[in-house]
């Protein structure tokens, strides 16, 4: 059950979303039958405008009966309620998962799929699809969007579309040394050629010494840049394990241990964090920083797995309260213990 509405929901999104709708219209009407239109919007939070066209669509289907005492569910309504049940209460979970994350954090949205990214890549392609059709639906003319890299962020490139507007790329930050095809430089490329807009890069280490950094800052290509990534009213990035992070950048054997020693667990734009979202480490970065994020108009963090749990979960207590959080479901559990 679960494996077939991971596929609904890549094949046709908001199909789903539509169904639950009316499967929870059918389930309310059941339980306080006979009920009347207003009683019904009240029950639902839902206009009675909108709920008219949907009781007539049911009553058309002879899932429910309208009688002068108020609505009723059919037989055939009931049944369809037993034969879905098991399928929307995974889709329920998801949901209720979900809303629990932003209840506890107060950030403004999550979504979680169903899966766990660290076992199946097709999860993280689901979480870089559906981190794209958000990114899209913010987007206008004209907007300026700062990426980060890596393989999660290489998925959400993909899945944006031509747009019918110009829009302007920009890596978040300098290259990590890594694969360049999960760069930050790669990724704002590639959204830009997806997209049909244009981008900048930005070709400076991530991590740089105090000298190096004072130099790098007073070139005009990197100025330039900057000054980009400081008028960027979108940012997308992801979440990174601590320990892997300071690998990726190469760190030296002392950062590796004060890391350990303070049982970093997370890192974001080159800041490290315990599990209560203190911040135990600063590597110097050129790029994008997290105080810069109170000024962006949306901001997507998309990370998922088992193991970035406690990751996601720390970043969260000092995150911006208008993130947007992409994850799957096995993140989410561990977020939630």
């Amino acid at each position: 059950m679960k494996d077939l509405l991971q596929v609904q929901q890549k094949l046709i999104p908001d199909l789903i979303d539509k169904m639950y709708k009316r499967f929870s219209i059918l389930t309310t009407i059941s339980k306080n039958q006979p009920v009347g239109r207003r009683s019904l919007s009240e029950h639902m939070d839902m206009t009675e405008r909108v709920l008219r066209s949907e009781t007539d669509m049911l009553k058309k289907q002879d899932l429910i009966k309208v009688k002068s005492t108020g609505m009723e569910i059919t037989v055939e309504g009931q049944q369809v309620l037993e034969r879905l049940k098991s399928y929307f209460d995974i889709y329920v979970d998801d949901n209720r998962l979900a809303e629990d994350i932003r209840s506890q954090f107060q950030i403004k949205e999550v979504h979680v799929v169903p899966g766990d990214a660290d076992h199946n890549q097709s999860v993280k392609a689901d979480l870089g699809r559906l981190a794209g059709q958000l990114l899209e639906s913010s987007l206008y003319e004209d907007a300026i969007v700062s990426v980060t890299g890596g393989s999660t962020m290489a998925y959400v490139s993909e899945a944006i579309h031509l747009l019918p507007f110009n829009v302007f790329f920009v890596p978040a930050r300098g290259g990590l040394g890594e694969n360049v095809v999960f760069q930050a430089n790669t990724i704002a490329a590639s959204m830009a050629q997806q997209a049909g807009g244009y981008y900048t890069t930005m070709y400076v280490p991530d991590n740089v010494s105090e000298t190096t950094y004072k130099t790098l800052m007073l070139e005009p290509s990197v100025i330039n840049t900057l000054d980009k990534i400081k008028q960027a009213n979108v940012t997308v990035h992801g979440i990174g394990d601590a320990l892997k992070m300071a690998h990726r950048r190469q760190s030296p054997q002392e950062v590796i241990d004060k890391l350990q020693h303070h049982q970093a667990v997370g890192e974001a734009f080159g800041y490290y964090f315990d599990n209560q979202g203190h911040i135990v480490h600063k590597v110097k970065t050129i790029g994008l920083q997290l105080e810069d994020l109170e000024s962006k108009d949306f901001i997507f963090a998309v990370a998922g797995g088992q193991s970035k749990g406690q990751a996601i979960k720390a970043y969260l207590s000092i995150a911006p309260k208008n993130t947007v959080l992409i994850t799957d479901e096995a993140a989410a559990k561990i977020i939630l213990e």
